[in-house]
């Protein structure tokens, strides 16, 4: 297992059970104690949880986001699936925008090497994977902006200028979760302003989202559910959840990664 894997798992854990032993943990997960009480470390040091004799509490973040490095680590294994169907989606020519969503850093890895594109982007992560693969096929437009430390993003005035130059015509997003009742809503108020008007720019927007999003509500409200063409997931939702997007959105379409 690698260790990316490993940390995600023990976010999963917590965030089912709220506090977890090191013990516990080592036997699940199948390595030694010491590895484990390394992770948790390092998580506390990110204010994610709490130290405790023999294990970890997680702390209560309903009000925040987790920072974009522990966001990777969730549900890793789905979020790069819904990637690699993602990228079907893209063709020649295209000029696409990739926000900051821990979801969407796997997408650059999986668009085919023989066509030409032009990705607009405001996540330093999306940036670091595309200097870290041989993509000459790609080029890469930086927002610019207010960087954010915790979220390794880019927004403000500064990124907000591009909705004025650039018409990307198909739009990556990802978000907090969606509901039937108040459809997409997100978790970072300083990059949501950005995020709806590249969604108003775009011909075709597609919303990755792995299925512990289903039902979730974030603390802003990003649209309704007509904002999305195409939903990309990992799971199906149940046949009620189904059932209420296709009558709130009857040209979307759902997407199941095979």
């Amino acid at each position: 297992m690698f260790a990316y894997e490993r940390k995600s798992k023990i976010i999963e854990y917590l965030e089912q059970n709220g506090q977890a032993e090191v013990t516990v943990l080592s036997n699940m997960l199948g390595v030694a104690a010491e590895t484990i009480r390394r992770d948790l470390g390092g998580f506390e040091k990110k204010g994610i949880l709490t130290r405790t004799h023999g294990g970890a509490v997680m702390v209560n973040r309903k009000e925040k986001e987790y920072p974009v490095q522990v966001r990777v680590m969730r549900n890793s294994t789905e979020k790069n699936k819904i990637c690699m169907q993602a990228a079907k989606y893209i063709s020649e020519g295209d000029m696409i925008f990739v926000d900051n969503s821990s979801t969407l850093i796997n997408l650059i890895k999986h668009i085919n090497d023989n066509i030409r594109i032009t990705i607009l982007t405001n996540s330093i992560n999306v940036l670091q994977e595309y200097a870290s693969q041989n993509k000459e096929n790609i080029t890469m437009i930086c927002t610019g902006g207010i960087f954010s430390k915790s979220n390794l993003s880019l927004s403000g005035s500064i990124a907000d200028k591009y909705t004025y130059d650039l018409f990307p015509n198909k739009a990556f997003i990802s978000c907090h979760g969606v509901s039937t009742e108040f459809g997409f809503t997100d978790g970072n108020f300083l990059e949501v302003g950005f995020k709806r008007e590249m969604i108003k720019l775009a011909s075709k927007v597609y919303f990755l989202l792995d299925h512990t999003k289903f039902e979730k509500l974030g603390p802003i409200r990003l649209g309704d559910l007509k904002i999305c063409d195409v939903l990309i997931t990992d799971k199906a939702p149940t046949d009620d959840f189904s059932i209420q997007i296709s009558q709130a959105n009857s040209k979307l379409e759902l997407v199941i990664c095979d």
